[in-house]
């Protein structure tokens, strides 16, 4: 409300400041009660937010694939078996999925696969001209052809930006100012790779009909029980065979003997981990449901906070917001779909929650829950690891789709593991794509997201956006009937005062008569 300097009372000797203060605190209630409800929405606003926070935290930490040391849906997070290298290399990384076998085992004679190659004679400097004109063909993989076209004027870091554009990724071609050639080389490795160069390749110093072939990884590998070795050969450096995921570094003929073991507990202090989080979550979301309003704590007004201190308001609105999510239906559906992810069977996996040791507590103010019995899961996973595996993390032949009809996200939800399950709610809610109606997620409609588009386009901003307005249509009503007391208050002065000097004269003649 704009300031304005008064000098009242002068003629009245009335407190018209104090008068009119308290002919408005009426109308100002008006205000302080509209500026009551926003707060109510911010509070509602910044309870939804700091429960999107703790989701997407849970989201981060447990379902990115770039996180692997977290990531609870790839097979090695959840298998039990164990890699013990007899001696320290870093020539092979080696690790055990659920179908691996138990044993001693022993490789050697490691062979590198390899890319197919050219390489050029001597260049000084890729920024120079190649001083001629042609062209010459690049036939790689045995499938794909790309066509090199030079002049006077084409530079050879042209000729290195055409190769890599034109193939699509599939070749590479670089410069070294080390040993001052170019190299070409696929992408691909092993023996179905190949390079063959035809036509004037001669600015390269290349011959016409060079060619060139990938190499196969390979090595030799004695497994558990036998007496011989077996010679295994791959395409890439990065393998599973057997349940062993392979991961070459570097081509030795040493022999390297490692051991597979059964280690349930990895498995099972993350599984716990994940579950102590997830009960976390539900703990909260739960709290917020049950909690009781307090309704004869509203929020403060400005004149009450002056007259309070910063702990005492603290407390006050502490209590003012307690039950403002109290029986919300978007967090209400979001806790029941996370414990019918638990309930509902697993298509195809051939064994149950229960059988694992997993269950959701029996008292209904524990709300979904999940309790683990330990000895139960050790058991389930040093005997049928695949099993709990699938049970866990199995994906669904349907992909995520928020535009899919009910009937294809049941059948999805059907085939998935519990794990996958978690997450598909998670995305329904906390998801900032859009879906063909242009909603992001339930959470972030409602709510939105700090950071993202929806933090200024919800539900509950626009709300705010109304309340703003009605609270400056207010103040406005409010500052024009102030200015109407005044300007009444300053009617009776001006009356008042011309009383007075009536008065006065009145008073001076009748001084003058009796003199």
């Amino acid at each position: 409300m704009p300031s304005t300097l008064r000098i009242t009372g002068l003629a009245t000797g009335l407190d018209v400041d104090n008068m009119v203060k308290q002919l408005m605190q009426a109308e100002k209630t008006k205000v302080d009660k509209v500026k009551q409800d926003r707060q109510i929405i911010q509070w509602r606003q910044d309870l939804y937010r700091e429960i999107i926070n703790d989701l997407n935290t849970f989201k981060r930490t447990y379902f990115d694939i770039l996180s692997p040391e977290k990531y609870i849906l790839s097979s090695n997070s959840l298998s039990p078996y164990s890699v013990n290298m007899s001696s320290a290399t870093s020539s092979v990384k080696i690790s055990a999925t659920s179908n691996a076998r138990v044993g001693q085992y022993e490789i050697k004679d490691i062979t590198l696969a390899q890319t197919a190659k050219a390489q050029s004679d001597n260049i000084d400097n890729i920024n120079s001209t190649v001083n001629s004109n042609g062209s010459f063909t690049i036939e790689y993989n045995n499938v794909s052809t790309i066509t090199i076209n030079y002049n006077e004027n084409t530079t050879y870091k042209d000729i290195i930006n055409t190769i890599n554009t034109e193939s699509k990724g599939q070749l590479k071609a670089y410069y070294s100012e080390i040993t001052k050639k170019i190299t070409i080389e696929t992408v691909k490795t092993g023996n179905d790779a190949n390079i063959k160069i035809t036509g004037e390749s001669n600015i390269l110093g290349i011959n016409s009909g060079y060619e060139n072939n990938g190499v196969d990884a390979s090595f030799y590998i004695k497994v558990p029980g036998a007496q011989d070795y077996t010679l295994v050969t791959k395409p890439n450096n990065t393998f599973t065979i057997d349940g062993l995921t392979f991961t070459l570094n570097e081509s030795v003929t040493d022999t390297i003997k490692f051991s597979i073991g059964v280690d349930s507990k990895p498995v099972i202090d993350k599984i716990k981990e994940f579950v102590e989080k997830y009960n976390e979550l539900i703990d909260k979301i739960n709290k917020k449901l049950s909690e009781k309003r307090a309704y004869s704590y509203k929020p403060l007004t400005d004149d009450q906070k002056k007259e309070m201190k910063e702990d005492e308001i603290k407390k006050w609105e502490d209590k003012a917001k307690e039950g403002l999510l109290k029986g919300d239906s978007i967090l209400q559906s979001l806790v029941y779909n996370l414990r019918q992810a638990f309930f509902e069977p697993v298509k195809d996996v051939g064994i149950t929650l229960q059988e694992i040791g997993l269950s959701t507590s029996s008292d209904y103010t524990q709300k979904g829950k999940i309790f683990i019995d330990e000895s139960k899961l050790k058991n389930a996973l040093e005997n049928r690891p695949q099993d709990v595996l699938n049970l866990l993390t199995k994906s669904s032949s349907i992909s995520y789709d928020p535009n899919k009809t009910y009937t294809a996200r049941s059948d999805r939800n059907s085939e998935l593991g519990i794990f996958q399950r978690i997450k598909d709610i998670l995305e329904d809610n906390i998801r900032t794509t859009r879906n063909s109606s242009g909603k992001k997620g339930l959470l972030l409609e409602k709510a939105g997201l700090k950071g993202d588009y929806s933090e200024f386009n919800n539900l509950l901003y626009k709300e705010l956006q109304q309340k703003d307005r009605l609270i400056d249509e207010l103040n406005k009503k409010l500052f024009d009937k102030e200015n109407k007391y005044y300007q009444q208050f300053a009617k009776l002065e001006k009356a008042m005062q011309k009383y007075n000097d009536q008065a006065a004269w009145l008073s001076s003649q009748l001084g003058a008569m009796f003199k």
